[in-house]
């Protein structure tokens, strides 16, 4: 039944699509985004979704892992970084760019590192030993990236970067994260001359004939907002 239902709301969008007056999304819509992510960046542009299409219905799924659109009836995911899953579509919603910050009581107690071999004399706050930091030389335009070291680790972003804050290290975090302390001068930014390239925003969803109307009318909300440098401040 509920198949059913799935498939005669499909076909009611896809007509509303091309009549001439047009008609609001509805039915049920099912979108997946990273945990931390998703939490600042697609549940508040959801609730601005489900105001202006009043019949449409939202699950929102956040987790951080690589979740099965196909078996798990997911609409729309939102992933960052290179895509792998050649047999999803996707489309460019925005690029986001990583870097270096630290607090400013950090930096004048330890100094301004001015290129990455300065890190070796700061404490790096890390996911991990294995995970290295990407820069991309200033002049060559080479990518190269650098394991770094220090005395705190954690598998969670949310954490290096309330680190970060308190003054306990330098962290490499997405402007996502930290866009709004940078502002706000709780963080400053270094390196910003080493910054790795741009990585992108995308929404993925599994091939399809036609894509439901509230899929196009979310994939467009989506890019209207990541696609300005204004909205990540």
């Amino acid at each position: 039944l509920e198949d059913c239902q799935k498939l005669l709301n499909d076909l009611a969008n896809a007509e509303a699509a091309v009549s001439l007056g047009g008609a609001q999304a509805s039915g049920y819509l099912k979108v997946s985004a990273p945990a931390g992510f998703g939490r600042q960046h697609v549940a508040p542009l959801v609730g601005d979704f489900m105001q202006a299409n009043p019949e449409v219905r939202v699950n929102l799924n956040l987790s951080d892992r690589l979740v099965d659109l196909i078996n798990e009836n997911i609409d729309c995911a939102i992933r960052i970084g290179e895509l792998t899953d050649s047999s999803l579509v996707s489309v460019r919603l925005g690029e986001m760019r990583r870097m270096v910050v630290a607090s400013p009581a950090y930096l004048v107690a330890h100094g301004v590192p001015r290129t990455p071999d300065d890190l070796a004399k700061h404490n790096c706050l890390s996911l991990g030993q294995q995970r290295g930091w990407v820069f991309r030389h200033p002049e060559s335009g080479e990518a190269d990236t650098i394991k770094v070291s220090g005395s705190f680790e954690c598998n969670d972003g949310a954490v290096l970067h309330e680190w970060a804050l308190a003054g306990r290290g330098l962290a490499w975090r997405s402007l996502w994260e930290v866009g709004r302390d940078l502002k706000e001068g709780r963080l400053t930014s270094v390196l910003d001359a080493w910054q790795a390239p741009p990585m992108g925003i995308y929404a993925v969803f599994p091939q399809r004939r036609h894509l439901p109307l509230r899929v196009r009318l979310f994939i467009d909300l989506l890019k209207d907002n990541y696609s300005r440098p204004s909205y990540w401040e």
